[in-house]
């Protein structure tokens, strides 16, 4: 393997501009070997920032022998799936790859998606990066040999989003299977503007015996990511991505991230730097998968099944 990875960039749109590029850009260890976008000015203006990559149009123009994996970043939306075409494509040539959350907008895509790097052994990771996220670790570390009686998230903002759960809550959907195990059963309600879903309450039962809640509304004032891990005495209140409040024992301590540092920017912040470190650890053989296949079918398949409520409501 070369000394430098050899990374192919499908989908050059803004996450790709806001996380991933500068964080490439930046890295010694990394090159850009290839572009691939729809869009025909993208790759002109992409030819300049990269003159030594290869340009595409469609992942299937890539030469699997000029590159060492592929990040997929591809939008996901109304009548636009874009993770699914091109994961196809780099499983089927064998790149190691790390696809945006979430695989697809629909499960069963995503089933076709795992199963072709099952039959290709192809690694294929999607980003759940708050496993790798600051405060989120903080507060794993502090319920490491204690057990968590209760978890509580809200993920909300403003504007209804194509099919939410699985293309956004799916983050903190996954936080929550990450820190208290496999779900035993769920029940709750959600509404939706026909693809668009807008808010939902849930409750859910772990079979580790954690009790769980997940609410969200389309509808509000400002954006909010909260997670609170109650028992054994311990509580852990996380306000994403910024501080984690601990308290144990009747004392109170606040973990800042920030408060380590000068600054840390939003990709360390969210803890893109670290997941896509791994990821090329992966690659490189240094590291094993911090989550496997059926891991995140398991995500999706939560997600999912919060999507569907607001539809089963409606036919009642």
């Amino acid at each position: 393997m070369p000394q430098q990875l050899r990374v192919a960039v499908v989908g050059c749109g803004g996450i790709a501009r806001r996380v991933y590029l500068p964080l490439l850009d930046a890295s010694e260890t990394v090159r850009i070997s290839a572009v691939v976008d729809v869009s025909a000015d993208v790759l002109k203006a992409m030819s300049t920032r990269y003159p030594q990559a290869t340009l595409h149009a469609s992942a299937k123009g890539l030469n699997p022998d000029d590159h060492d994996c592929a990040l997929v970043l591809t939008p996901i939306k109304e009548g636009v799936d874009a993770h699914y075409e091109p994961v196809l494509a780099l499983m089927e040539a064998g790149l190691p790859t790390l696809c945006e959350k979430p695989l697809s907008a629909y499960l069963d895509r995503a089933q076709e998606m795992v199963e072709a790097a099952r039959r290709s052994h192809a690694l294929l990771l999607m980003s759940v990066n708050r496993r790798f996220t600051p405060v989120y670790l903080r507060a794993r570390e502090f319920f490491e040999g204690h057990h968590i009686e209760l978890c509580v998230v809200e993920k909300s903002g403003g504007g209804a989003i194509f099919r939410e759960p699985v293309t956004n809550s799916i983050h903190v959907l996954d936080a929550m299977r990450w820190l208290c195990g496999e779900l035993a059963e769920v029940v709750g309600w959600s509404t939706a503007e026909a693809e668009a879903s807008t808010g939902a309450a849930v409750s859910m039962r772990f079979e580790g015996g954690t009790l769980g809640s997940f609410s969200m509304s389309r509808g509000a004032g400002r954006w909010i990511e909260r997670l609170e891990l109650h028992g054994s005495g311990r509580t852990a209140l996380v306000d994403a991505p910024r501080r984690v409040t601990l308290a144990a024992g009747g004392e109170e301590t606040v973990f800042a991230p920030d408060a380590q540092r000068w600054h840390l920017d939003e990709a360390e912040r969210w803890g893109f730097k670290a997941q896509l470190e791994h990821f090329f650890a992966c690659v490189r053989g240094e590291e094993e998968p911090h989550m496997s296949a059926s891991d995140t079918l398991s995500s999706h398949r939560l997600a999912e099944q919060l999507r569907v409520m607001a539809d089963e409501q409606q036919r009642q």
